[in-house]
């Protein structure tokens, strides 16, 4: 199982470190992992909207 997780700035901060967007998304394969990026997401600074998508 996997999913796409996507985090987007809600002030416009820059999420993707490479291009500086302020969204960025990213393949998760593991629940635990997907767990802690939701947690991390919620006390980032940059007030985060983030969607998580199941994949197959």
């Amino acid at each position: 199982m996997a999913w796409i997780f996507t985090a987007t700035s809600r002030t416009g901060q820059p999420v993707d470190p490479v291009t500086k967007a302020p969204t960025d998304s990213i393949t998760v394969y593991d629940q635990a992992d997907l767990e802690r990026r939701i947690v991390a997401a919620k006390a980032d600074p940059r007030d985060l909207i983030v969607t998580v998508e199941r994949i197959d």
